[in-house]
């Protein structure tokens, strides 16, 4: 037997089919923003199902989008690079395209790891970036390199010398990553104090007293691609309610295992990008 609905519950069905379709209007405009503000590089922000409409009040959201060439000093030959093999984490192999250059470059060599140096042309802003890759020795390092750039990340960037290289190869890459920075920032114990006090938001947002305050999400997504021209990196970010070196006559630079790579002003010394390449052959 069927039971006629009453006019309250049409009402209900029919707000939350008008919040769903907000929602999927909302996502839409929120990701063509996204793919507006990082020049193409990141399309879909949001995936299926984001915002949620029963537990979404606002959005908070954020872009940064970097382009920079290789100083003319230090670019590439596409006419020399080469496929190699990539020695992955589980004992594997993958082949990908690897470049190369002759010129002296910014290099050192500490304790288990060597740091490279590659630094742009600079732009119409006064900064100096560069781009810092940190190989370790061992082709399962690593985590120990990862330790030690933690414990001092800043410690391994400065007074590089130059040096000619011996084997010099670096795989172009080209991959996007997001996750859920509020997970991440649990793990740390750390946690947003609007959270708890929304009227830490009232210069933005005007938030009734009594209203029911969520804990917000944070999503972070990036995308970054190298080559022998230089680099392209975006990230959105969106908030839903001391050791010694030593100084061999000759390094060889050979990134063919996981290893970090860094943006960074050289300047003031802020990183704009930073993440892991433990397999170039993947882009997601």
């Amino acid at each position: 037997m069927c039971w006629p609905m009453d006019v309250v519950q049409i009402e209900e069905l029919m707000a939350i089919n008008c919040r769903h379709l907000l929602a999927i209007k909302l996502r839409g405009e929120i990701n063509s923003w996204a793919e507006a503000a990082t020049r193409g590089l990141i399309k879909e922000f949001l995936g299926e199902g984001s915002p949620d409409p029963h537990r979404t009040a606002f959005i908070l959201a954020n872009a940064l989008y970097f382009k920079g060439t290789w100083d003319c000093e230090y670019k590439f030959d596409e006419n020399l690079s080469r496929n190699f093999d990539f020695y992955l984490l589980n004992g594997g192999t993958v082949s990908v395209p690897f470049m190369t250059s002759h010129e002296r470059y910014p290099c050192g060599s500490f304790d288990g790891f060597k740091v490279l140096r590659i630094p742009y042309e600079n732009g119409k802003l006064n900064r100096r970036f560069s781009m810092y890759f940190f190989l370790p020795d061992e082709r399962n390092g690593l985590q120990d390199l990862l330790k030690k750039l933690i414990a001092n990340p800043g410690e391994y960037c400065n007074n590089l010398p130059h040096k000619v290289l011996g084997k010099f190869w670096i795989p172009k890459f080209k991959f996007s990553y997001g996750f859920d920075v509020t997970k991440a920032m649990e793990c740390m114990g750390m946690k947003l104090s609007f959270s708890k006090n929304p009227e830490d938001l009232s210069e933005m947002l005007h938030i009734p007293k009594g209203v029911p305050f969520f804990d917000p999400a944070i999503i972070q997504k990036a995308a970054i691609e190298i080559d022998e021209k230089g680099t392209e990196a975006a990230a959105v970010t969106s908030i839903l309610c001391g050791s010694s070196m030593y100084k061999p006559e000759k390094l060889d630079f050979v990134a063919d295992h996981p290893f970090v790579f860094m943006i960074r002003d050289c300047t003031s010394g802020f990183v704009f990008f930073t993440g892991v390449v433990i397999d170039p052959s993947k882009s997601n």
